[in-house]
């Protein structure tokens, strides 16, 4: 299972609500979301979250790479969700982080109360 923090995801929500796009699930150089559409800022995406224990910024190579292949498997993959799921106005309105857990067919995807 991995973990978004609320605040990190909000403006992500925000965004791909005021684009009128979906949000995007991404497991490449880490775990993390964006909006379908954005700012962009020195060719990349402004506003992205990544998860507590797969962001490549905070967390050591091995650790969050072992963890991201141990999640979701060896393969890199983009899975784009709906900005409208009742789970993001949870993360909006109550300020619920968001778990995510895999297996070889789904994404569950759960709000949480926050860990802060």
């Amino acid at each position: 299972m991995i973990h978004f923090v609320a605040a990190d995801l909000r403006p992500v929500i925000c965004e791909a609500r005021t684009q009128q796009c979906r949000i995007v699930l991404v497991k490449d150089h880490g775990v993390y979301m964006l909006s379908e559409r954005g700012e962009m800022k020195n060719g990349r995406r402004s506003i992205i979250a990544w998860t507590v224990e797969c962001d490549p910024d905070t967390v050591p190579f091995d650790d969050w790479w072992e963890r991201a292949r141990a999640e979701f498997g060896g393969d890199d993959f983009v899975e784009y969700l709906d900005r409208n799921d009742a789970v993001f106005d949870r993360v909006i309105v109550e300020g619920f982080d968001l778990q995510i857990e895999a297996d070889t067919g789904y994404l569950y995807i759960n709000a949480v109360a926050s860990r802060s």
